[in-house]
């Protein structure tokens, strides 16, 4: 069996208009569409819909569903993208050579850096509610990944029960909260939770982290720094603060940052851990490198990363998730028959990448 433990959808109207509950309804996201035929979201007063300062200003309607300004990149029909039809979405998972697909949204990757968390949350409850219907049309190909909104650390809270309720496999948030960190006491709560129910959270990237993400005036670097800092920032706040101490069931996977900085940074963890001058044993009780090894902490992978070798080699065969990144425009396809041909990873790894690792994770 091949798992996708990173796929995603594309939200459309129909999931905030018949889901969310009034009085919250009226303050639904809507789309708009522009004479150059790309959709974009207008939520909570805000779009990201912006006249571009500079040449190579980021597409507005890059997380919306299909335009047709971006019909064609994504190689993927209307139907299958938004999860309209799930007849197509599972002949392109034939097509990709996929069994089994995890899915996550696409303009709600930026859920938590929303500055109203109880809008932000009842948008999550209409998602988490529609989602887990929609996989139920195909219970063993497709399996969704509830969300929440921190920024309202009690509404999420109060929203993980739920989630396991509905079926769904793991939640997901940030690895930054808008401008906070993601073990802020604020979101202990949370964590409480999701150790009680026993459900694994994925920290998967997003844009939004208000020191970084619009650092520069051009998008391409900042979609270098922003796309992987508040992964990296999360992953800190997991090793460094105590929280595997705290909530000893919690499972964590790190999505969509790749993972050739690992191995360097645990071992930045490890050399400043050892070093009594930074105290780190205030903080917790071994060193990151132990709690890297525990089995409880993941990240995704592409089939097609040159290093890939390289880093199954340093971190282990048991710590790496495939994810396919469907259907976004600019994933590589194809990339699970990249992985199973690859000649340079070491004995027993195309199993734990591609099936194994992600049944541990998601349980």
């Amino acid at each position: 069996m091949i798992i996708d433990a990173d796929g995603h959808l594309f939200e459309t109207e129909e999931v905030f208009e018949k889901y969310m509950e009034p009085p919250l309804r009226n303050y639904r996201p809507r789309l708009v569409g522009d004479e150059e035929g790309a959709n974009f979201w207008v939520f909570d007063g805000t779009t990201r819909y912006k006249r571009p300062s500079v040449l190579g200003a980021g597409n507005p309607g890059s997380a919306a569903p299909p335009g047709k300004k971006l019909q064609g990149p994504r190689r993927a029909s209307p139907g299958s993208q938004t999860l309209a039809n799930i007849k197509e979405r599972l002949e392109d998972l034939d097509k990709e050579g996929i069994d089994l697909q995890y899915l996550y949204p696409s303009f709600l990757l930026h859920i938590n850096a929303w500055h109203d968390g109880v809008l932000g949350n009842g948008v999550c409850r209409a998602y988490n509610t529609w989602l887990a219907k929609t996989c139920a049309q195909a219970p063993d190909r497709l399996k969704g990944v509830g969300l929440v909104c921190l920024v309202d650390g009690e509404g999420a809270a109060k929203e993980v029960a739920r989630i396991k309720e509905l079926g769904l496999a793991a939640i997901m948030v940030n690895g930054t909260i808008g401008d906070h960190r993601l073990d802020h006491p604020s979101h202990e709560a949370f964590f409480a939770e999701a150790n009680r129910v026993n459900l694994p959270i994925a920290v998967h990237f997003s844009l939004e982290f208000p020191a970084v993400s619009e650092l520069f005036p051009h998008f391409f670097p900042n979609r270098v720094i922003a796309g992987i800092f508040p992964i990296m920032a999360g992953f800190t706040s997991v090793m460094c603060t105590g929280l595997l101490d705290r909530y000893p069931k919690l499972r964590f996977a790190f999505l969509e940052g790749g993972c050739n900085w690992v191995p360097a940074y645990v071992e930045r963890m490890d050399d400043h851990f050892e070093n009594p001058r930074y105290n780190a044993r205030q903080m917790i009780e071994r060193p990151p490198s132990e709690y890297l090894n525990s089995g409880r902490i993941f990240f995704g992978c592409e089939g097609n990363e040159a290093n890939l070798g390289r880093i199954v080699q340093e971190l282990g065969k048991d710590k790496l998730l495939f994810s396919s990144d469907y259907p976004h425009a600019d994933r590589t396809e194809g990339t699970a028959r990249y992985l199973q041909e690859r000649d340079d990873l070491p004995a027993g790894a195309k199993g734990k990448l591609l099936e194994e690792n992600a049944k541990r994770f998601y349980g």
